[in-house]
């Protein structure tokens, strides 16, 4: 669970930073600053994430930096890097909306720097949203972590994780032994079950007269 969740944190703090600064960039700057994101955003998206991930944790997988956490950082990063567009276009909208709001104008009027602006007037708004989009996403990264380690590119043996638990208990499944790949595959379940609930009960603190609101957060969430 500590290696799982460390790269599920990790990657999402790193994700989530950037879709924070590029999604208020894009709102408060728009024209050119916005169409550059976009288009980065999408040719991110255009990739197979996990393919991706793969073949880069082979590439680097002789390095120093594969051995930091065991391989746990190599994946945080890749997690993160591959995976701030779904969350940035989760929060693009709500920026977008609070940057059309009277209180923007006025800072602008006042000469306030954009910088401040951003921090103190359009960020509380879209923290929320980020945290709500996170805590789903968290789940599919745990799984994408599992996965890599049951077909052994994830975390470097024998470093215990719930994939390669999985994995490695498949030729006891008929045996006293059963257990080994049962347990680990449960915990995941269990895990991003409690993350995807996670998720619903932020957005009903943020918004409890919203019924519909989580159907259409854990779409998105999905989706990114």
């Amino acid at each position: 669970a500590r290696v799982s969740l460390f790269i599920g944190v990790a990657s999402l703090a790193l994700a989530g930073g950037a879709a924070v600064v590029f999604a208020l960039a894009t709102a408060y700057y728009k024209g050119l600053v916005d169409l550059g994101i976009v288009i980065t955003s999408d040719s991110i998206q255009a990739m197979p994430q996990l393919l991706v991930i793969m073949l880069a944790s082979f590439v680097l997988s002789g390095t120093w930096l594969a051995n930091l956490y065991n391989g746990g950082v190599v994946l945080a990063l890749l997690f993160g890097l591959t995976g701030w567009p779904g969350l940035w276009r989760a929060v693009r909208g709500p920026a977008l909306q609070v940057s059309e709001r009277e209180w923007i104008d006025a800072a602008k009027s006042f000469g306030q720097r954009p910088s401040v602006t951003m921090r103190k007037h359009m960020l509380p708004y879209v923290v929320g949203y980020l945290l709500i989009y996170a805590s789903l996403t968290l789940g599919g990264v745990i799984i994408g972590v599992a996965g890599l380690s049951f077909l052994g590119l994830g975390i470097n043996a024998p470093t215990p994780e719930w994939g390669r638990a999985v994995s490695a208990g498949q030729p006891y499944v008929a045996t006293p032994s059963w257990h080994i790949s049962l347990l680990p595959g449960i915990l995941i379940v269990i895990v991003v079950t409690g993350f995807n609930a996670l998720g619903d009960g932020i957005r009903d603190a943020i918004d409890p007269q919203s019924d519909s609101a989580g159907g259409e957060a854990a779409g998105a969430g999905g989706g990114a």
